[in-house]
C-alpha cells in the first residue's frame, strides 16, 4: 500500500491524464467511427499541407543550420555534467543506440521500397521517364533527402535544446525544460504540463507509424519464411508479442535492456549491409552511390527547399512533408531519450554521434540497398519492382534478397532485424514517455527508472494505437496522423531551438559551472 502511494506522488497527473484522456479518444474515435475517423483525418491533412508546408520545410531545413552551428562553435566544447563529467557509455554503444532507436524501422522498410517506386514513378516535376538515367539519380537524391542529414538533424536539435539544460542549468527531465530561457520557471507550470502533453499525444502518431509498418514488414517475413499469411489477424498477434518484450526490456533499465539489443542489431546491420555489397555488384554500387551522394549535395539546397509552387503536383507533400512531420513528432522525445547518453560528452560530439555518424551510415544504408536494387532492376533483370506491385510495400526488402544468393538465409537475418528494431524503437520511446510521466528524475545521468505500472501502461497504448490505425486505414491512416500531428511539434521545434540559442548567450546565467567562462572546459576528459 505504501509503494502504491509513494508511486501515485510520483505521477505527473496532469500529463498524464490529459495525454492519456486525449490518446484514447482518439483511438476510441478511430474505432467506433471509422469513416467519419477519416474524413476527420483528411481534412486535417489537407488543411496542413495547404497552408503550411512551407513552414514545415523551413523548420526542418534550419535544424541543419541549428546543429552545425551548436556543434561546431565555441560552444561546441561545453562538456555536458560539467568539466569534470565522465562518460557512462562508450562511443560505439551510444551510436548503436542513437542509430536503432531513431530511424531504423523506416530504413528497413524504405530502404529498397522507396528508391524503386521513385524509379518507376519519379517525381512529375523531374519529366524524367521511369528507369532512365534522370530517374535514376532523382529516385536517390530524394531517399537521401529523406533519410539522411534531415532526421537526424531534426533529433539532435531536439536534443541539444533539452540536454544542456538538464545536465549544466540542473533543469527536470522534460521536453518543457527546453523552453526554460524562454519563459523561466513558468515553465513547469501548466504551460509546460500542456507542452509535455501535447508531446506525447503527437509521438504516439509517429510510432504508430512507424511500429505500423515494421508490423507489416515483420508479417510479411514470416509470410514468406513460414507461409503465416499477412492479414489483420497476424498483424494483432505480432504487436502483442513484441509489446511483450519491449515493454518489458524497458523496465530491465538502460544498460540491461536497450543497450544489448541495440549493440546486436547494429551488427546484424553491417552484416547485412556488407553482404549486400559483395552479392549485387560492388564497383556498380559503389559508383553509383558516390555520384548520387555527389549530386544531392550539388543540389542540396534546392532539394531541401523546393516546394513546387508552380505545377503544385501535390508530391512534395506526400513524400517531403510526410518524411519531415515524421522526424518532428518523434524529436523531442528522441532527443529527451538521448539525453541518457550524453553525460560527460561535448555538445560538439553529442552532435558528431548523433548527427554525422548516423548521417555516413544512412549514406551507405540507402546507397547499397537502394542502389543495389536499382542496378538489378536495371541491369539483371530482377523483377523487385512487379513483386512489391502484385504483393505490397512491405514486400521490398525480401523481394531483394530474393535476387541474391542465400535468400532464405537473408530473409531470416532481415526478419530478425526487424523484429529487434520494433523493440529498439519502441522499448525507447517508453521509457522517454515514462519518464515524462513523472514529475521529475533524481539521477543526474537521466537513467532513474519509472515506476513499472507507467512502462507497462504506455507500453499497451502505443500497442492498441498502432493495432487500430493499422485495422481502419492501413498505411494511409497511419500517414495522415503523422503529418497532422506535426505541425504543433514544427512551431515547438522553433521555439526550442531559440530558447538554445537564448541560453548559449547568456552562460554566465544557465550554466552552473563555467558561468560564462568557457575556458573550463579546455582540459580534454579521461
Amino acid at each position: 500500500m505504501y509503494k502504491n502511494r509513494k508511486i501515485l506522488k510520483m505521477v505527473n497527473w496532469y500529463v498524464l491524464l490529459i495525454s492519456g484522456a486525449a490518446l484514447i479518444f482518439f483511438v476510441a474515435f478511430a474505432c467506433i467511427a471509422p469513416d467519419a475517423f477519416s474524413r476527420a483525418a483528411d481534412t486535417a491533412l489537407a488543411f496542413v499541407l495547404k497552408y503550411f508546408t512551407w513552414f514545415i520545410t523551413l523548420v526542418a531545413f534550419s535544424a541543419i543550420i541549428f546543429c552545425l552551428w551548436a556543434g561546431f562553435s565555441k560552444y561546441g566544447k561545453i562538456r555536458l555534467g560539467g568539466p569534470e563529467a565522465v562518460p557512462r557509455i562508450n562511443k560505439f554503444v551510444w551510436f548503436a543506440i542513437a542509430l536503432t532507436s531513431g530511424i531504423a524501422v523506416g530504413i528497413n522498410y524504405y530502404g529498397v521500397y522507396e528508391p524503386i517506386q521513385f524509379i518507376y514513378n519519379p517525381p512529375p516535376f523531374l519529366n524524367a521517364a521511369p528507369l532512365s538515367s534522370a530517374a535514376v539519380f532523382g529516385a536517390l537524391k530524394y531517399t537521401f533527402l529523406h533519410w539522411c542529414i534531415h532526421p537526424y538533424s531534426i533529433y539532435t536539435a531536439a536534443g541539444l535544446s533539452v540536454v544542456f539544460l538538464i545536465y549544466n542549468s540542473k533543469k527536470d527531465y522534460r521536453v518543457c525544460t527546453a523552453l526554460y530561457p524562454l519563459a523561466g520557471d513558468k515553465i513547469y507550470g501548466a504551460a509546460g504540463n500542456a507542452v509535455d502533453a501535447l508531446v506525447i499525444f503527437a509521438i504516439i502518431a509517429g510510432i504508430a507509424t512507424s511500429l505500423g509498418f515494421a508490423t507489416l514488414q515483420i508479417a510479411r517475413g514470416f509470410d514468406i519464411i513460414m507461409g503465416f499469411t499477412s492479414n489483420l489477424y497476424s498483424w494483432v498477434v505480432i504487436i502483442a508479442v513484441i509489446t511483450l518484450f519491449y515493454t518489458l526490456s524497458s523496465i530491465s533499465g538502460l544498460h540491461r535492456g536497450i543497450t544489448y539489443i541495440s549493440n546486436l542489431n547494429t551488427v546484424l546491420y553491417f552484416f547485412v549491409l556488407v553482404f549486400a555489397f559483395i552479392a549485387v555488384d560492388p564497383v556498380g554500387v559503389t559508383e553509383l552511390t558516390i555520384t548520387a551522394v555527389g549530386q544531392y549535395f550539388n543540389d542540396f539546397i534546392n532539394l531541401s527547399l523546393f516546394l513546387d509552387p508552380i505545377e503544385k503536383t501535390g508530391w512534395i507533400g506526400a513524400n517531403n512533408v510526410f518524411f519531415n512531420t515524421w522526424w518532428m513528432v518523434f524529436a523531442p522525445l528522441i532527443g529527451l531519450f538521448l539525453v541518457k547518453l550524453a553525460y560527460g560528452r561535448t555538445i560538439r560530439e553529442f552532435v558528431v554521434i548523433n548527427l554525422i555518424a548516423p548521417v555516413v551510415f544512412s549514406f551507405a544504408w540507402f546507397g547499397i540497398f537502394g542502389g543495389g536494387s536499382i542496378l538489378l532492376e536495371k541491369f539483371y533483370g530482377a523483377n523487385i519492382g512487379e513483386l512489391i506491385e502484385q504483393t505490397g510495400s512491405d514486400m521490398a526488402l525480401y523481394a531483394f534478397f530474393k535476387q541474391l544468393p542465400w535468400s532464405t538465409v537473408m530473409n531470416v537475418a532481415a526478419l530478425v532485424i526487424v523484429v529487434l528494431s520494433f523493440v529498439t524503437l519502441a522499448e525507447s520511446m517508453t521509457m522517454s514517455i515514462s519518464a515524462m510521466s513523472m514529475k521529475q528524475f533524481k539521477d543526474v545521468t537521466g537513467e532513474a527508472t519509472p515506476p513499472r505500472s507507467i512502462s507497462i501502461f504506455w507500453g499497451s497504448i502505443m500497442a492498441v494505437t498502432v493495432a487500430v490505425l493499422l485495422s481502419v486505414g492501413g498505411t494511409e491512416a497511419l500517414q495522415t496522423a503523422s503529418i497532422v500531428c506535426g505541425l504543433p511539434i514544427a512551431l515547438l521545434m522553433v521555439l526550442m531551438m531559440a530558447s538554445y540559442y537564448r541560453a548559449m548567450k547568456h552562460l554566465r546565467q544557465y550554466d552552473d559551472y563555467s558561468r560564462g567562462d568557457l575556458d573550463i572546459y579546455k582540459k580534454d576528459n579521461p
